[in-house]
């Protein structure tokens, strides 16, 4: 867990800065990962790990097909979740998004934004309960990058509270 944390706070400093996550950090986060696994582990549990990634992909997906989350953000928590067990994982992502949440409302006031997105929110609701068809949140990419939460810095916190024994 300390050596996912260590990468996660190179990957924050990334997100925060470039808003985006190099893939040769997530490289090199995947092959340790593969490597710690299967040290700690045995190489029987390589594939519970993989296993762990690709469910994390697959239920995460749909939010990146619509915007909502990056590539380097599924990447990077689909990676995070092969560090731990199943468990472990589920409170690792919930945890984090509950930090992501708690800043994007924050943010969201501090920019006096919050009533405009809920706006917009309720519109997107509305549209898709209508078509049944999901779209992209954002109308571009300026807007997203200036709306979104860089989820690498919730996903360090998160790891942190996990190595302090709450999960």
């Amino acid at each position: 867990m300390i050596i996912m944390t260590a990468f996660l706070a190179v990957s924050g400093i990334f997100d925060y800065l470039f808003h985006k996550i190099p893939n040769a950090l997530i490289a090199l986060m995947f092959a340790t990962c593969v490597f710690y696994t299967g040290f700690t582990s045995g190489p029987l549990s390589i594939l519970w790990m993989l296993l762990r990634m690709v469910i994390t992909i697959f239920v995460f997906y749909s939010f990146f097909a619509i915007g909502a989350l990056g590539a380097g953000d599924i990447k990077l928590l689909a990676i995070c979740c092969g560090y731990m067990t199943g468990s472990r994982a589920v409170w690792f992502v919930f945890i984090s998004f509950v930090i992501a949440s708690i800043a994007g409302v924050v943010i969201l006031f501090l920019r006096k934004e919050f009533g405009k997105r809920i706006r917009r929110l309720s519109l997107y609701i509305k549209s898709f309960i209508k078509t049944g068809k999901p779209e992209r949140y954002h109308c571009n990419t300026e807007a997203a990058l200036k709306a979104g939460i860089a989820l690498a810095g919730p996903m360090f916190i998160s790891a942190l509270i996990g190595i302090g024994g709450l999960y």
